[in-house]
């Protein structure tokens, strides 16, 4: 498959289903019980009114602004929605949560404001930067449905949207995630 990739801020943008088909076979290669759509087929309807949201404010096919995204838009789902923001230092390539929803902190715990490889195992924090990873390569909203492997509650699975926006400076380097917890999400294909 010839790839029309392009490098910004770090993150090589590719097609949505490479970015997807990428980060399907890093989780196979790893054993993580985790899946990525390109197909935004959300079970959940609060999702699929997040990536309305998501798509409203788009334009042109650019995400939206992060500033754009506000409280006000957000208020039904805030307790579901995190924000990771990409950040390069030292040479590193690493994500910070800059939001986490009370949901997500009790499930996955609290990590607002922390570097992910500052605060979980090194097994942990290369899953927490594949899916911002995989959606700032996409360009566009994605779907997963994961199994928790944080705060012993593997038992737990998630059904979430990620999808990039733009930062002031005008690129993509943040990553809106909404997600919805519980026994099981039955998988769709993409």
């Amino acid at each position: 498959m010839h790839s029309h990739a392009a490098v910004v801020a770090g993150v090589t943008f590719r097609d949505p289903h490479e970015a997807a088909a990428a980060y399907n076979s890093l989780a196979k290669e790893q054993g993580w019980q985790s899946v990525c759509h390109t197909v935004l087929a959300f079970e959940r309807p609060e999702l699929r009114d997040v990536l309305k949201i998501w798509q409203e404010l788009a334009s042109a096919g650019r995400p939206p602004r992060r500033k754009d995204l506000t409280p006000q838009l957000l208020r039904a789902h805030l307790p579901n929605v995190a924000i990771y923001e990409y950040v390069e230092t030292e040479g590193r390539r690493r994500y910070r949560a800059r939001v986490m929803g009370t949901r997500f902190n009790e499930v996955l715990g609290d990590y607002t404001g922390k570097f992910f490889e500052d605060v979980m195992p090194p097994h942990l924090a290369k899953r927490w930067h594949a899916a911002p990873e995989a959606t700032l390569a996409a360009h566009a909203p994605l779907r997963f449905v994961s199994r928790s492997e944080t705060a012993n509650k593997g038992h737990i699975t998630g059904e979430y949207l990620m999808a990039p926006l733009l930062g002031d400076d005008g690129i993509a380097n943040t990553v809106l995630s909404c997600g919805f917890f519980g026994a099981t999400f039955p998988s769709r294909g993409e």
